[in-house]
C-alpha cells in the first residue's frame, strides 16, 4: 500500500462566533480546495451557529476542533500542531481567498525554495479594493508589513517559532520580524490571493500600537534608535517625492 502523500498546503481558519461571515470564507476555500490541500478549522466554542455552518459543508473541513482556548494565537498554535502540509496559511473567519491567484501561488509552494511565500491581500472589495497589501520585509523594522492572509509559511518554521501567546494582536508581527532578523528568505508572488475586511481584534489600534512597540523594543534592542531614524528619513523622502 502506498503511503498517503503529504499535503502541499494546510489552510487554517481560527474562528469564534463568526456566523455572519464564515460562509463566505468557507465558499472561498471550497473554490480552491483540491488534492494536496488540507483544511483545518479551530473554533473557540461558538454559540451563534458558526459550528452548524461549518459542519454543513460536509467533507470540506478535514479537521474541526471546537474547544476553549486562551486566545487566537493559542488556537493558531493548536492548528500548527495538527497540520500535515508542508506550508500553512491562516485565513480568518471574516476573510476570503481569491481563487484566481492560487495557480501561481501553488506553483511557488511546490518548489519549496523558501520557508515564507507571500501573495497580495486586497482590502475591502475584490473588484474595487480600498488597498493592496504586499509583502515588504524590510519595513518590518518599522511596522507589520507582511499581510498574514496571503502569507504561506513552512510548517517546519512555524513549529520552530510558535506564535507568542502573551500577545493578543501583534504575535504575527513578532513572528515575521523575528524571521526577518534571522535572515529567513521571503518570496513575493505577484498574485492576489486573499481578501481582507477591516475589523476584528487587530482593529484595536491602541493595543496594536502598544504591542508593536513592545515587540520592536524586545527584538531590535540597540538597533531601535537606528531603525526609528531610518523611518523618519524614509518618511521625509516619501513626502518629498
Amino acid at each position: 500500500m502506498n503511503a498517503p502523500k503529504t499535503p502541499v498546503l494546510t489552510l487554517v481558519t481560527v474562528t469564534k462566533n463568526c456566523a455572519t461571515s464564515i460562509e463566505a470564507t468557507l465558499r472561498s476555500v471550497a473554490a480552491i480546495k483540491q488534492s494536496g490541500i488540507e483544511y483545518i478549522v479551530v473554533d473557540g466554542v461558538s454559540i451563534d451557529g458558526t459550528i452548524e455552518k461549518i459542519t454543513a459543508t460536509g467533507p470540506l473541513v478535514d479537521t474541526l476542533i471546537s474547544e476553549p482556548d486562551t486566545g487566537i494565537y493559542n488556537a493558531m498554535n493548536k492548528a500548527v500542531s495538527k497540520a500535515k502540509g508542508h506550508y500553512i496559511a491562516f485565513i480568518n473567519g471574516d476573510d476570503e481567498l481569491i481563487s484566481d491567484g492560487f495557480g501561481p501561488l501553488l506553483a511557488a509552494l511546490q518548489t519549496r525554495q523558501s520557508n515564507i511565500v507571500c501573495g497580495t491581500t486586497l482590502v475591502g472589495s475584490k473588484e474595487r479594493p480600498d488597498e493592496r497589501l504586499i509583502c515588504e520585509p524590510w519595513k518590518l523594522l518599522f511596522h507589520n508589513s507582511v499581510p498574514h492572509p496571503s502569507s504561506f509559511v513552512s510548517r517546519d518554521l512555524l513549529t520552530r517559532r510558535p506564535f507568542r501567546e502573551d500577545l493578543k494582536i501583534a504575535s504575527d508581527y513578532d513572528f515575521f520580524l523575528g524571521c526577518f532578523l534571522a535572515r529567513e528568505h521571503f518570496v513575493r508572488i505577484d498574485a492576489n490571493v486573499a481578501l481582507h475586511q477591516r475589523g476584528g481584534a487587530s482593529s484595536n489600534a491602541r493595543q496594536s500600537e502598544l504591542e508593536v512597540a513592545r515587540v520592536r523594543r524586545e527584538k531590535l534592542g540597540w538597533l531601535l534608535p537606528l531603525a526609528d531614524a531610518g523611518r523618519s528619513t524614509y518618511r521625509t523622502i516619501a513626502r518629498a517625492g
